[in-house]
């Protein structure tokens, strides 16, 4: 099935999904219910004949009348022994599993520990995987009539705007080794890595893969990064992604890039993207990693004590499957925050009951008088029926641009600059991390949360990279510091794991914490031209942040066509080899390496992470430099500098 876009690649699977719900429940796991939140949600489902809908989970099961189920899951083993539960607990003769990653990657899994590699090599693994799960289903229904079918659809990708694309069932795939930032051996293969990293690696090629296959591309993968090498080393040498490239046709570049090299982007509070504010003021949606959760009670009249622990009243949320919606969404990543405004007043000027000044007499659109719109609406049913998906965008904004937490972000921001400007200016880091303990230290009266310091110390130690280093007695204050932070606050940083801790657990922690900032300093220690992110403003004044990606997109749309040292080109391996050594003999001039930009199609896939903001920045280059080819930008999730701190630390 070839599709233009990746957002058509989209919608034509869930199509596909859609002809097989009619008079099934459907269970689905989590990543697929937040990819099927973007598509349009539970309601095409629904609407498309489903008699009902629920979570992959052991304590789920149906009702007797209900004979057909469909299952849309990632297939994993934990995976499979829930859905041996849920049909043990019900009465189906009928089940349809669609598992949304490609069947030789689940056959691996399944036979873990046997050698199933002669069938995988001969191309036939995805039919003896159908073979084995279709007979665990049927064992599973264990009745003299009954139907299982198993079938591959790659559901893995929501797209936020037309250049951007996520994987939410890839959200937690990170950079790491044996949960290191840096590998421990140079030679680095699949071998080297746990079963559950390999996995990770083996899914994400296997999505990846399944996009180029429904896109008819035909890729070059390029790579920057120990991990991105180990997932292109996938996608160039797996006999599936060699079978479909001998079928496709549209060339391509695919360039995989780890979010480890740079992790200034993701952990600065200095952003302008509406859609990042957002993200980092609201809880998520329950779920999922790439919406909010908004707070509904400026519209009822429910009491609501305390969201989202009241679930009285279901959260909103940003995104809706509606035309106004989408631009709306699409100006909160890509427009400033004053044009934002000034297109939700628009849109809600026009439901507004008490006809509040047009925009045009506007000079300035407040919170305020957005919020005043809002109150207009309040408990008027019908009206918030018809225009519920803009509410929520408007609320969620207003609650965002209104919360204590915009005050703190503005502090950090200014911190952030000026943290920036003192490395810069002096390349000496003598006050920087004394400044830092000192914020830590005066963190309660300045209303800073701990989270958010660790998010700047992981700003700082990727924005120095090997360029500054820290004094041994400065670190050493600074990982004290830490750890009689980490015992004052573990409530609200261990939150979610309830993780109770000693003084000598902290002290740990912080020890940690510090080897792992020194492992970040020293990522971009592998690059040539990369290597540094500080530069020199183009005013002449000041030092100013410009990330390692947004210097590769800058470099590759040049029409100078610098070379690009720090991106490698997957060969094809022995076959080049050859043809270059008999090359050397027969020509003079050597072969001219592969550029990105050969291709019509780039897609640029950054593995662990963006931000709204760096998306937005991407594409103005792209679109800036002139260049004809289509460059998409894809990443495993949106983050904020909280999460990316999460990740990079292990807490």
């Amino acid at each position: 099935m070839a599709s233009a876009s990746i957002k058509e690649f989209g919608k034509a699977w869930w199509s596909e999904v859609y002809n097989r719900i009619i008079g099934a429940v459907v269970f689905l796991d989590e990543a697929s219910a937040e990819c099927l939140h973007w598509d349009g949600g539970l309601f095409n489902l629904l609407s498309g004949g489903a008699v009902s809908v629920k979570s992959l989970s052991p304590f789920e099961f149906s009702r007797k009348e209900h004979k057909k189920a469909v299952f849309i899951t990632q297939t994993t083993s934990t995976q499979l022994r829930t859905i041996h539960e849920i049909i043990r607990n019900s009465d189906f003769a009928h089940c349809i599993l669609i598992s949304t990653i490609s069947l030789d990657v689940v056959l691996l899994e399944i036979n873990e520990g046997k050698d199933v590699s002669d069938v995988i090599t001969a191309g036939r693994g995805p039919a003896e995987a159908t073979k084995q799960l279709e007979a665990m289903l049927i064992e599973w229904i264990g009745k003299k009539q009954c139907a299982a079918e198993i079938v591959h659809i790659p559901i893995f990708t929501i797209t936020p705007t037309n250049v951007v694309f996520l994987t939410p069932p890839f959200t937690k795939v990170y950079p790491t080794y044996d949960g290191k930032l840096i590998p421990d051996s140079t030679s680095l293969d699949l071998f080297t890595l746990t079963s559950q990293e390999r996995s990770e690696v083996r899914r994400l090629a296997s999505g990846l893969n399944g996009l180029m296959d429904s896109m008819n591309l035909k890729e070059d993968v390029f790579y920057m990064g120990a991990y991105s090498s180990l997932v292109a080393g996938v996608l160039q040498n797996s006999p599936v992604c060699l079978a479909r490239r001998k079928n496709c046709s549209n060339p391509a570049s695919l360039i995989l890039v780890d979010r480890t090299l740079d992790l200034c982007a993701i952990t600065s509070h200095n952003v302008e993207s509406v859609l990042d504010k957002v993200m980092a003021v609201l809880p998520r949606f329950p779920g999922h990693a790439n919406d909010v959760a908004v707070d509904m009670s400026a519209l009822c009249e429910a009491n609501v004590i305390s969201h989202p622990e009241d679930m009285q009243l279901s959260p909103g949320c940003l995104y809706h499957a509606d035309e106004a919606c989408i631009q709306t969404l699409d100006y909160m990543i890509n427009k400033s925050q004053k044009e934002v405004m000034f297109d939700l007043y628009n849109k809600l000027s026009k439901l507004d009951v008490q006809k509040s000044p047009g925009p045009k007499t506007l000079l300035k659109v407040t919170p305020q008088s957005v919020e005043k719109i809002i109150s207009a609406s309040k408990g008027n049913y019908d009206v918030i029926v018809k225009h519920l998906g803009i509410l929520q965008q408007a609320i969620g904004v207003v609650q965002t641009l209104k919360s204590p937490k915009r005050a703190q972000f503005d502090l950090l921001t200014s911190l952030e600059i000026q943290v920036l400007q003192n490395l810069a200016a002096s390349r000496d880091s003598t006050s920087v991390l004394h400044q830092i303990s000192q914020l830590i230290k005066s963190r309660k009266d300045r209303n800073l949360p701990l989270e958010n310091l660790l998010a700047m110390i992981v700003h700082v130690y990727s924005l120095i990279g090997t360029e500054v280093s820290f004094s041994k007695s400065h670190e050493d204050s600074l990982m004290e510091t830490l750890s009689v932070a980490i015992f004052e606050d573990h409530r609200s940083l261990f939150e979610e794991s309830g993780k109770m801790v000693t003084p000598e657990e902290c002290d740990e922690i912080a020890k940690n914490i510090m080897a792992r900032l020194k492992d970040v300093a020293q990522m971009r220690k592998i690059l040539v031209k990369y290597n540094s992110v500080l530069k020199p403003c183009e005013t002449g004044v000041g030092h100013e942040y410009k990330g390692v990606i947004h210097q590769l997109v800058d470099d590759m749309v040049d029409t100078e066509r610098p070379e690009l040292v720090d991106l490698r080109y997957k060969n094809e391996g022995i076959k080049d080899l050859l043809r270059s050594g008999l090359n050397i003999l027969t020509s003079k001039k050597a072969r001219t390496t592969k550029h990105p930009l050969d291709n019509p199609t780039v897609i640029i896939f950054v593995i662990g992470g963006i931000t709204a903001e760096e998306s937005k920045r991407l594409h103005r280059s792209v679109i800036t430099s002139g260049v004809d080819n289509t460059v998409i930008f894809g990443s495993t999730r949106f983050v904020t500098p909280a999460e990316a701190m999460r990740d990079v630390l292990a807490l």
